[in-house]
């Protein structure tokens, strides 16, 4: 069966839909935000399992745009081009993002990997009480950061596991930078209190 072609003034309707239900859901309505994520999730996802070729990648990915959607809304301009266009091209900067962010990851293990090699960790001298307290302050840290919100998670991530400045973190989230600088030194309070409330146990 053939797909109905879409005609112009049909295209309008959607168009116009669409940026209806964005505005509403700049203002917190969330029947907006189903209606627009029912009529747009399998294309998003589509869009953007092209570019990671991931299921598990491109769920995550599509949940982090349809999150984003939520909290940017407000910077929709229906002058600048279509709903659709902007929620594609959001979803695919999103998948090249997580792209890029593996490659980083990638890049600092394989060099940790080489460093382990060259400078093995036994022939610093650490004693086997030493490598275990080590062990279990890595465990600390890891537990802590699963405590933190997805959103002070991610900005931690980038500042310190792909390097990336505070400014550079507001730029590719598209967030103030103090809003950025803020959620960074509340998340390293919450990973502190959580790491030493696990060491006096």
């Amino acid at each position: 069966m053939l797909m109905k072609e879409i005609l112009p003034n049909e295209r309008e309707q959607f168009d116009e839909a669409d940026a209806l239900d964005i505005r509403g859901i700049a203002n917190g309505d969330r029947e907006c935000f189903q209606r627009l994520h029912d009529r747009y999730e399998s294309l998003l996802y589509a869009t953007i399992f092209k570019v990671l070729n991931d299921h598990s990648d491109a769920e995550e990915v599509l949940q982090e745009v349809f999150f984003s959607l939520w909290r940017k809304a407000g910077q929709f301009l229906e002058s600048r081009g279509r709903p659709v266009t902007w929620l594609n091209s959001m979803a695919r900067n999103r998948a090249i993002d997580r792209i890029r962010m593996k490659q980083r990851r990638a890049k600092l293990r394989d060099g940790f990997q080489e460093e382990q090699t060259i400078n093995p960790t036994n022939s610093c001298g650490v004693s086997g009480s030493q490598a275990a307290t080590r062990r279990d302050a890595c465990r600390a840290v890891r537990s802590a950061i699963l405590e933190l919100t997805p959103v002070q998670r991610e900005a931690i991530e980038m500042a310190y596991f792909e390097g990336l400045t505070q400014k550079e973190i507001a730029q590719l989230l598209g967030e103030p930078l103090g809003t950025v600088k803020a959620r960074i030194r509340r998340g390293l309070a919450k990973l502190k209190d959580t790491v030493d409330g696990d060491q006096d146990l």
